[in-house]
């Protein structure tokens, strides 16, 4: 009987630490998630961006056909920044976990998709689903993942430059340029590989390799520079 009363109380000290640690546990399965959908959006008609509390995050999305003549589904697993991760997560507190009505629900505002966001943790759940809204953290949040969900579009088009139509590489570049100025991307470290290697490539024109060195350097990634007899090739 002893040595049964002793190995219930060993069982029961040892379930204490597990216990202890299992708030930790279940803030680190807490998630963010944005859904956009418009058949008419560019250059995404649809996709979901989840994001987990440490930073694991997933990118599902149907392009617009009049983008590649390509409609299906593309995927993409990354890690969401500290700095990013961090925002997020602050301003979905600020808004109460997304608990609340926030469309502005005006008449006469332009369609330009439907947006929802939600927050889910073993604590809570929360989502808010509209077009647009007055209030200046729904914005900020849908101008970010905006932002990612543009990033990722760009690295599948550099991708596809840089396999198929590397003379065509310096306009693409332009444009991620002209919109990293205009801050409608985001999250640039998803691309950084695809960025990495048009920066390291000797056949590329020096004006596409500079202009993926210096978005590198935007972000504090490594950016390699071409052998020095790139230059004569071109």
């Amino acid at each position: 009987m002893k040595r049964l009363v002793s190995f219930v109380l060993l069982s029961a000290l040892a379930a204490l630490p597990q216990q202890a640690s299992a708030p930790a546990s279940a803030a680190a399965q807490a998630s963010l998630r944005f859904t956009f959908d418009w058949a008419q959006g560019h250059p995404w008609q649809s996709y979901t961006i989840e994001v987990q509390a440490d930073g694991k995050s997933h990118f599902e999305g149907t392009p617009h056909p009049d983008e590649s003549n390509d409609t299906e589904p593309y995927q993409q697993d990354f890690t969401m920044s500290e700095a990013g991760r961090q925002r997020i997560f602050a301003l979905a507190a600020k808004l109460n976990y997304f608990r609340g009505d926030f469309d502005s629900h005006l008449k006469k505002i332009a369609k330009t998709g439907s947006k929802t966001l939600q927050y889910e943790s073993p604590q809570m759940r929360g989502s808010t689903t509209y077009n647009w809204s007055r209030n200046a953290d729904i914005e900020e949040l849908t101008h970010f993942f905006e932002g990612v969900a543009m990033t990722v579009d760009y690295g599948r088009k550099l991708a596809f430059q840089y396999r198929f139509d590397k003379l065509g590489m310096d306009q693409r570049m332009k444009e991620l340029e002209d919109l990293q100025a205009s801050h409608d991307v985001e999250e640039l470290g998803i691309i950084a590989p695809i960025l990495r290697k048009i920066a390291g490539d000797p056949n590329l024109m020096n004006i596409s390799r500079e202009s993926a060195q210096r978005l590198l350097r935007s972000i504090n990634q490594p950016a390699p520079t071409a052998p020095a007899h790139a230059a004569s090739q071109q």
